[in-house]
């Protein structure tokens, strides 16, 4: 072992090496109001596991760069370690979120995934990437059993941005967010940020990835909308949509007449948050609310509302703009039968006596 590999496995030691504390998937969240400062704590990070944890030793754990690259790799922790890296503070959020909570924001450093790509000498005409996981399982009760993996565009791979990440908030992942190292694709719904990255194929316009629809992967995560004709249009999810959720007062609180600061968060995909308005009557009347912090790309933005409480029952709701000109959605629309992209306007009810 070199000094270099010696060096890089002791900083991590402790991170693998042990058996996988959990047998079966987690599906695990926190509640907002705990993160105090402008990112996620790794101890209140979500997590959202499709499979058991896998067995990993981190001597042996490599990332293999294959398909259309003319000098295909294979990198070890080591390498991430020594090669060129770049912080990306952004938002990972379930495409599945269904209270708000499982979101989390965070400074996550890495190498960039373009730079992997380019390095092999990805090809002029590769079009998609896929990406697999150490994690494997039945998908599906009919499916064989298979790692995880997803497909994304080659040009969300090249992005600036999008990273094979091995640190969070400036320490090594968690084992439970995807160490050694996971993609990260900022803007993008965390589905596609595959943990326990292990494997990087890219793919050309006839290529096929039979693990990918063997698997059943091509049936989650998409939109399907219904047409006043009964016809159904289903695409890929990708984009993170538009969404506020307050952190504070709680749903059901009930409280006592005063002068009260209603507090929140609210981001997007791929622009910034331009303006959150509050409603304290079901949405009948609207005021703006004010920025706590400077909205920036990627990230969340925190929010306040100065809110006299009179006596009686109050529904509170909060709805950003984005900077495209994207407005949250009041109720879900009706039109949508799938269980995704959840970020219509959510109702605290409290009442103040």
């Amino acid at each position: 072992m070199t000094r270099r590999e010696l060096l890089a496995l002791s900083s991590a030691s402790g991170l693998l090496g042990q058996p996988a504390k959990f047998r079966d998937p987690r599906n695990l969240s926190y509640p907002l109001q705990a993160v105090e400062g402008p990112t996620t704590p790794a101890e209140l990070f979500f997590v959202r596991d499709h499979f058991p944890e896998p067995e990993l030793s981190l001597p042996k754990w490599e990332l293999s760069i294959e398909g259309r690259v003319s000098r295909p790799m294979v990198l070890t922790f080591a390498d991430l370690l020594e090669s060129p890296t770049r912080e990306v503070e952004a938002i990972l959020e379930c495409a599945g979120n269904p209270n708000g909570s499982a979101v989390g924001n965070a400074v996550w450093e890495g190498v960039s995934l373009g730079g992997l790509l380019n390095g092999a000498g990805i090809a002029s005409d590769a079009v998609a990437v896929l990406l697999e996981g150490a994690d494997s399982g039945r998908l599906l009760q009919n499916s064989p059993e298979l790692p995880y993996c997803q497909i994304l565009p080659v040009e969300t791979c090249l992005r600036p941005v999008s990273l094979a990440a091995f640190k969070l908030n400036g320490r090594y992942l968690p084992r439970s967010n995807g160490f050694p190292a996971r993609a990260l694709f900022p803007g993008w719904y965390g589905m596609d940020s595959v943990k326990w990255l292990r494997r990087i194929k890219v793919l050309g316009p006839g290529d096929s990835a039979t693990e990918f629809q063997s698997s059943g992967m091509n049936t989650l995560y998409n939109r399907a909308v219904k047409s006043s004709s009964g016809a159904l249009t289903v695409s890929r999810l990708t984009e993170i949509q538009v969404r506020s959720v307050i952190v504070w007062p709680a749903d059901g609180a009930r409280l006592i007449a005063a002068r009260y600061i209603v507090r929140g968060l609210a981001w997007t995909g791929g622009g910034v948050i331009k303006s959150v308005s509050v409603s304290t009557d079901a949405g009948r009347s609207w005021q703006p609310a004010q920025f706590e912090s400077a909205p920036k790309p990627f990230t969340w933005v925190r929010w306040k509302y100065a809110w006299p409480a009179a006596s009686g029952d109050h529904v509170i709701m909060s709805r950003a703009v984005d900077d495209a000109g994207n407005e949250q959605p009041l109720k879900r629309d009706l039109s949508r039968k799938d269980v995704y992209e959840l970020n219509f306007c959510t109702p605290v009810r409290c009442a103040v006596r």
